[in-house]
């Protein structure tokens, strides 16, 4: 985790270098965004700081994302992982059965799933692609997943539905997101103000990360033809704005590094683990600001 901390750290000056406050507008974002993938020092710190063979943070979020996508899926199911990165999901569902499709625009991040691929003896079919214009046939796939992905786009909803586009009627989008209510109530609760490291605001391209709520949710949804099967929270103890607002700057930040190195005891991990999947899963989406959001395609 601290390595991803120095390259939000760079990033934020190099965002501000390249395109300045003034100049940031959604198009920006979205450029910026898609660049700075092509590079060999983002897309290898990523593959390093996403580690959950060494960090357990990161092997918690593993367990709980991928657990939960294979729990919509089916045996046989041809399955859409967009926006794949170097495959955290894709190889996970290919090795419980699944016939998947992984699609990114980093070449770096591809060449890590092929050797991965390779490596388990796995068949994945794995293509370089544009979320805005997937390269598939329309009602294609059974489901679509898409981990830590979609807020990274400032017009998500547009890229939601081309996801739609390729899923075939009565399948799935399984799409991880973060919740506004959760912002909301830390704000509304706040005792000190805390800064988070990532953004609803556009003028940092590095840093943005999109927010919804279930009024912006349900909207975008209908407009799809989509039904809202669920709002799903995890991640409770990592990134949550209501904590966040309850410490303050310097000490959210001490707790970060504090509980992810609890987290590397197996039996913090357990109770962890156990936490998330049983209790904050059944709450509300304020309870945490990571959630998955389960669309029906109608």
């Amino acid at each position: 985790m601290t390595s991803l901390k120095k390259i939000i750290r760079k990033g934020y000056k190099k965002a501000k270098n390249i395109l300045g406050s003034k100049n940031a507008n959604k198009k920006n974002v979205i450029q910026f965004k898609k660049n700075i993938w092509q590079t060999d020092e983002i897309s290898k710190s990523f593959v390093e700081g996403s580690n959950g063979n060494l960090l357990a943070a990161a092997s918690i979020m593993d367990k709980e994302v991928n657990d939960f996508f294979l729990s919509h899926c089916k045996k046989n199911d041809k399955v859409l992982d967009i926006g794949c990165g170097h495959g955290i999901v894709s190889l996970f569902l290919a090795e419980n059965g699944m016939q998947v499709t992984a699609i990114d625009i980093s070449e770096n991040l591809l060449s890590e799933l092929k050797t991965q691929t390779l490596a388990r003896n796995l068949s994945i079919e794995i293509k370089k692609g544009d979320a805005y214009s997937i390269e598939s046939p329309s009602n294609n796939f059974d489901g679509v997943v898409a981990r830590m992905f979609l807020p990274h786009f400032p017009d998500w909803p547009i890229v939601l539905k081309e996801m739609v586009r390729v899923t075939k009627t009565g399948g799935k989008l399984l799409v991880h997101f973060a919740s506004k209510e959760n912002s909301d109530a830390g704000k509304r609760l706040a005792i000190a103000e805390c800064i988070f490291a990532s953004s609803t605001d556009i003028s940092n391209p590095w840093t943005f990360y999109a927010e919804s709520d279930n009024a912006e949710i349900n909207k975008v949804a209908k407009s799809n033809n989509l039904e809202v099967v669920n709002r799903t929270p995890l991640s409770f103890f990592l990134h949550n704005r209501i904590i966040g607002n309850q410490l303050g700057t310097e000490l959210y930040n001490k707790y970060m590094i504090d509980v992810q190195n609890y987290m590397e005891n197996e039996k913090v991990k357990e109770f962890i683990l156990w936490f998330d999947q049983q209790i904050v899963s059944k709450c509300s989406p304020a309870i945490s600001h990571f959630n998955i959001i389960t669309f029906k395609k109608l």
